[in-house]
């Protein structure tokens, strides 16, 4: 089907359904990879439609390819938002994607139908002698992609000018087929090659230059950028009351003193290290963790039977069952939703070690999930410790949270199945589809901060679990880093964002740079939230941002900043190991 016809069934659609009332729309010419035998780049045109709407994305494929189209159309439309500052939830997005043949399934097309929707918001004019390949990450930065030579040769058969590729795949290594005759037999070996895709553009005709960030792509396919906002974000601001946590969470020491033992010991020095030099919320991360150990000792003397384990899960299921109720009845303001998400967070994952703790197949398996769930819930109790903080506070519409939950839900599930579909990294992966699970469970329980918070974790593991399978992370942490700063900024003109400050300093001081990632990506998601429910968030505003000849060829990769997400279970690698929390248990640090 042309795309006028496509076009012809939208108009007839119009007629009985107000949803595909197009107000801006956009055409875009990306480049793919036949499937087949023979594979070649063919060039498909990606069009981008967008309305009023709710949060919506339809995809029309033509031919039919794999779902993960339809991934790369959901995170397109979700990260052209968020580079905006755009509500997510107030259009709807259709994009049509068409090729003359079947094309590889595959993410390639992500980046350019993200200029394509930034393009449609802003209503800009596309070059259209500029083409792009490259994955789309929900930050903002380009991911590797395959069949690079002959997406190129496509470029140049199609009359374009300048090809835009991903950061770091300058070079290739492509198949070569040599046949050679021995007597009346033809041997046909494969040979492989290093091809530098900048030298083979000039053969071509085409100017090939690499991108890291779609910020950087939109100078060549648009002329503009989005501009960057100053911060004056600034962690100490927040000590006094996360040394109120920290300071709750060492008392809570005191009871579990007898049991300590040499890796408890370990562990509380570093906590101590950390109260010290002012990096509380990791102090207080670590104190928990000690007082996990401790526990486990403790009830290892004390559960010596059947009964008394039976007798400890009641009690810690009432408990559970109380602040329950709690939270589902307290109101919601800009400021208190973070801490009861925080809360209603640990008091779920609390119920669910509870519920391994009863199904372990081990007595010791049994009282390490028990230990788990009931300083879990300590821990919800210290961040309710400091609500009353927040008594003065703008009540936010609880039909509103609800629906940002389900949408959150909704999103975290795509990019679940959208990295299952790229093979990414299984172990974040796992630990997101236990993100989400719990997410759906508090949304089904009326818990709907605790569910839009831990759907947005969801989304962060996920999302890092593609990156870690491509690429090299580290690079993205100052952009990472200085993205949360801003959002953070943005945040406290509306509220006191101490959670998401909570977890910049908790990236601060992590040691793996997975964990950091993690946390400054989920500090910029939550302070971004915080910010979008506030109906305060400013729309990002563009620069001109013209390339000349020497930008195009000096621009020295060292300065391009580079953005990412991380890991979700806080409890990552070594000190995981320390906890004795099984892998059926999210593990966390906080």
């Amino acid at each position: 089907m042309r795309l006028a016809q496509i076009f012809i069934l939208i108009s007839l659609l119009l007629l009985v359904s107000p949803i595909f009332a197009f107000d801006v729309q956009k055409t875009i010419k990306a480049v793919a990879v036949t499937s087949g035998e023979n594979p070649e780049g063919v060039v498909i045109n990606i069009t981008v439609s967008i309305s009023p709407g709710s949060g919506r994305v339809f995809v029309s494929t033509t031919p039919f390819t794999e779902i993960d189209m339809q991934g790369s159309a959901q995170l397109a439309a979700l990260t052209a938002c968020d580079l905006l500052g755009i509500d997510f939830m107030k259009y709807d997005f259709f994009y049509i994607i068409e090729a003359d043949a079947p094309i590889v399934g595959g993410p390639s097309a992500g980046a350019v139908m993200t200029i394509a929707t930034i393009a449609a918001l802003k209503n800009l004019s596309l070059n259209e002698k500029v083409y792009m390949s490259g994955m789309i990450y929900p930050d903002g930065f380009i991911g590797p992609v395959g069949g690079l030579n002959y997406k190129l040769e496509a470029v140049a058969k199609n009359g374009g000018k300048i090809f835009l590729i991903p950061h770091g795949q300058k070079t290739v290594t492509v198949q070569e087929k040599v046949v050679r005759k021995v007597g009346m037999i033809n041997i046909v070996s494969t040979n492989y090659k290093e091809l530098d895709l900048v030298d083979y553009g000039k053969r071509l005709g085409v100017d090939v230059y690499e991108v890291a960030t779609i910020n950087e792509a939109m100078k060549y396919f648009t002329g503009y950028e989005i501009q960057k906002k100053e911060t004056n974000f600034r962690i100490s601001e927040y000590s006094g009351i996360l040394k109120s946590l920290a300071d709750r969470m060492r008392e809570s020491i005191k009871e579990l003193e007898n049991y300590k033992t040499a890796d408890v010991q370990n562990i509380l020095s570093k906590a101590e290290s950390d109260y010290n030099t002012g990096n509380y919320y990791s102090a207080t991360s670590k104190f928990f963790n000690a007082k996990i150990l401790m526990r486990y000792e403790l009830y290892k003397k004390t559960l010596v039977s059947a009964q008394q384990f039976d007798e400890e899960v009641e009690k810690i299921k009432k408990e559970i069952a109380e602040l329950r109720d709690y939270l589902k009845n307290e109101p919601i303001g800009i400021n208190s939703i973070q801490i009861i998400a925080a809360a209603q967070e640990r008091v779920a994952e609390a119920e669910k070690s509870l519920d391994s703790a009863v199904n372990s197949k081990s007595y010791s398996e049994a009282l390490q999930n028990l230990a788990y769930a009931k300083e879990r819930l300590e821990s919800a109790k210290v961040w309710l410790s400091i609500l009353p903080t927040f008594k003065e506070d703008y009540q936010l519409n609880a039909t509103e949270i609800k629906k940002r939950a389900e949408f959150y839900i909704n999103q975290a599930n795509s990019v679940i199945v959208y990295a299952s579909s790229l093979n990414a990294y299984s172990d974040l992966l796992e630990s997101a589809s236990d993100s989400l699970e719990i997410a759906k469970m508090l949304y089904s329980d009326g818990q709907y901060a605790g569910s839009v918070f831990l759907a947005l974790d969801a989304i962060t593991q996920a999302s890092l679990s593609i990156e870690a399978s491509y690429g090299d992370v580290s690079l993205k942490l100052n952009e990472r880093k200085e993205n949360a700063k801003i959002a953070l900024s943005e945040a406290e003109e509306v509220s006191y964002p101490v959670l998401p400050a909570a977890y910049f300093e908790f990236a601060e001081t992590a040691e793996n740079v997975y964990v950091k990632l993690m946390y400054y990506s989920l500090s910029e998601r939550i302070a971004k939230f915080i910010t979008i429910v506030a109906e305060a968030g400013e729309e990002k505003e563009l620069t001109h941002a013209e390339f000349s000849e020497v930008q195009k060829t000096t621009t020295p990769h060292s300065a391009i900043r580079e953005i990412l997400k991380t890991p979700g279970y806080e409890g990552i690698l070594a000190i995981a190991a320390l906890l004795f929390v099984f892998s059926s248990i999210r593990r966390r640090y906080k």
